[in-house]
């Protein structure tokens, strides 16, 4: 893609998509009313304010410039592919189940999702890839800090002393999803500025998931923690990192010194959160029982509708039609949610098995794969900590697309896929300079 040249205000526009996208992930969602700059604004019915700053920036190119260019590197044109794929059979999912045509602007984003993956590697070449990475981050970390602030100032519900986290699930993937990926950005950090985000967001994203009362969220965070583990030893290990690592620690010890008293009472307090989440999963109406029926309905839709599934507004008629949703395991669809699209079967890829049949399912898997391709080829050459924080964003972001709906019609996991290809272009654009001189 050609750009303009790199000034303050082209960073600007950039900073501002990738923030305020990270900003909405994390959201405090609540009955309570909040100020406007707290919710999630859609400008035009499915188009939020990143997204129509995305718009913006790309007409912006087209009329300056005529065109695009993007890229020329085959496993981003395969990914892109695959989401714009996905989008196309949206559509034609939609358009044979006759869905409302408001419907079709979930298949259409697609495209939009599609050019930002892509955008979000030129702005990765030409700002630094920890530029692209950070500042997401930034957002996720600065929406999830003001959700846990009014969780105390305005949640009328507590265990063991603390609040729950306003939206639970929703945002409690992001921040749990935030712990790895700090984790990530402190193994690649250029500045303080990287290495002082990365533990903002690490400790932002433990204290959010931890009061999410979400137990996937807790394990996306355990998974998290234990990348940070590794990185830090690697950081004590390296020479150049000794300081950094050094003050970190001061700075932490003295914070954790100084307030005794309130650490003991939030590990106390989180630790009920954990009794009473993972205590009897495995009994008869636990919510891993209840979610595991999801997989039972959501084959027998597929049987029914195998090539196209239901569409994206077909999943309550569908899943209440049956035989597994007859049984006392699985949970009460509401009725009022099929109306606002929320009816789902709270997993990525279960969604889309239903909404476009096994082509979708095909297509999620792919993405999903070719993904984890990406961030392995990356991070398989930082020695024992990479490979450990590779296993634990794929171990994160399974947990998310499992539980979640959300996983491939948001940049969850575009923005960081390209991200990770983009840190492997400069790393092999460095030796092929050095081989050169040499």
């Amino acid at each position: 893609m050609n750009l303009p040249t790199s000034n303050k205000i082209d960073r600007l526009w950039v900073f501002s998509i990738l923030f305020i996208n990270g900003w909405t992930f994390t959201l405090p969602v609540t009955e309570e009313a909040m100020p406007i700059w707290l919710t999630p604004v859609q400008l035009i019915h499915g188009i939020f304010i990143h997204e129509l700053l995305l718009l913006t920036y790309l007409g912006f190119l087209v009329a300056t410039q005529g065109g695009l260019r993007f890229i020329r590197q085959q496993e981003a044109f395969s990914i892109a592919f695959l989401i714009v794929f996905l989008g196309f059979w949206g559509i034609l999912s939609n358009s044979i189940n006759i869905q409302p045509l408001l419907k079709m602007g979930e298949s259409c984003r697609f495209f939009l999702l599609s050019a930002y993956f892509m955008c979000a590697m030129v702005w990765a070449k030409r700002f630094e890839p920890t530029f692209v990475l950070r500042t997401l981050l930034l957002g996720i970390a600065s929406s999830g800090a003001i959700n846990i602030y009014y969780a105390f100032r305005i949640s009328t519900m507590e265990l063991g002393g603390l609040p729950f986290l306003l939206g639970q699930n929703g945002p409690g993937g992001p921040l749990g999803i935030l712990v790895v990926l700090s984790a990530w950005l402190m193994l690649e950090r250029k500045t303080s500025l990287d290495a002082a985000i990365a533990l903002a967001s690490c400790v932002i994203g433990v204290f959010g998931a931890s009061i999410s009362y979400s137990k996937l969220s807790m394990l996306m965070v355990g998974f998290g923690l234990i990348a940070w583990g590794f990185v830090l030893c690697l950081t004590l290990v390296e020479h150049r990192s000794r300081r950094l690592a050094a003050i970190m620690l001061a700075i932490l010890f003295v914070i954790a010194f100084a307030n005794q008293e309130r650490i003991t009472q939030y590990i106390q307090g989180v630790g009920t959160f954990i009794d009473y989440k993972f205590a009897g999963t495995i009994e008869e109406n636990s919510s891993v029982i209840t979610r595991s029926q999801y997989f039972i309905m959501t084959a027998e839709i597929m049987l029914r509708h195998p090539l196209l599934g239901v569409g994206y507004g077909g999943f309550y008629d569908a899943v209440i039609a049956t035989e597994g949703y007859k049984s006392d395991r699985s949970l009460t669809e509401d009725p009022e949610a099929a109306q606002s699209n929320a009816s789902n079967p709270h997993s990525s890829f279960l969604y889309y098995a239903s909404a476009n049949g096994l082509v979708g399912l095909l297509l999620t898997i792919f993405l999903f794969m070719m993904a984890l391709r990406a961030f392995w080829r990356t991070l398989s050459h930082r020695g024992i900590s990479g490979r450990v924080l590779w296993i634990c964003l794929a171990a994160a972001y399974f947990i998310f697309g499992m539980t979640l709906p959300t996983l491939f019609n948001t940049s969850i996991l575009y923005v960081p896929a390209a991200v990770a290809i983009s840190f492997r272009n400069l790393a092999r654009s460095g030796l092929s300079q050095e081989s050169g001189s040499a």
